[in-house]
């Protein structure tokens, strides 16, 4: 069970935990846990021998998914939720199985440095599975200046889609493999661009949003540490 607090906070792009074949036992990091949703079904998923770790550079997102897992009855589980940024996690290396991050790291401007760091954390053999955020096509700059005003939401670091999977290629890994890809629709893409929602970052401009309909794109994909 996923407690409302989670649920409520949660503007991700899509279920990492649905395609991540996380096992029991294994060690799982979340990138940019938010409110804890993921954090907690893949606890539910790796069982009582496994670990998940949720990093958030948010102080405040942290506390309230702390507040989720007491919420979902797994104090007692191996979890560990901490203030991180996503370019230098902290953790030892070659200490995940699996890395999964919920339309999180297209906020980061430097997304070299976050792939880099999830090849350093991950076990050789192991795994990302992501949902994010890309351009289908390069944007006006001016335009991405004002989205960059706006970096909580989804839209002011969005990379264009060919550079997305270059930059990962380019961190080391191999067997990249698309799981899905769905073009936002003007209600996903006015939710995405304020997530985690209006309270914490205003919306842009409507008409700024209008330039960019239709070439928001949704992705899902799995890579491998060889």
């Amino acid at each position: 069970m996923v407690p409302e607090i989670g649920i409520n906070l949660s503007r991700g792009c899509g279920n990492p935990t649905g395609f991540a074949n996380l096992q029991p036992g294994e060690v799982v990091v979340d990138f940019g846990c938010g409110a804890g949703i993921d954090v907690i079904l893949a606890a539910h998923k790796v069982g009582k021998q496994g670990r998940v770790v949720g990093l958030d550079f948010a102080p405040q997102m942290i506390e309230r998914a702390k507040q989720a897992v007491i919420s979902s009855g797994l104090q007692e589980r191996d979890i560990e939720l901490r203030v991180a940024d996503l370019e230098n996690s902290q953790l030892p290396q070659s200490f995940a199985d699996v890395v999964i991050s919920n339309c999180v790291i297209n906020l980061v401007p430097d997304k070299k440095s976050v792939y880099g760091e999830a090849y350093r954390i991950l076990k050789t053999g192991g795994r990302l599975a992501i949902s994010d955020v890309v351009l289908t096509e390069e944007i006006d700059p001016r335009l991405r200046e004002r989205f960059q005003e706006y970096w909580a939401g989804c839209l002011g670091g969005a990379l264009a889609e060919d550079d997305y999977w270059q930059t990962i290629k380019n961190a080391g890994f191999a067997e990249i493999k698309s799981v899905s890809r769905h073009t936002l629709t003007p209600p996903e893409l006015e939710a995405m661009a304020s997530c985690p929602g209006e309270e914490f970052t205003p919306a842009p401009a409507k008409e700024d949003l209008a330039v960019v309909q239709g070439k928001v794109v949704s992705i899902k994909f799995t890579a491998v540490k060889p």
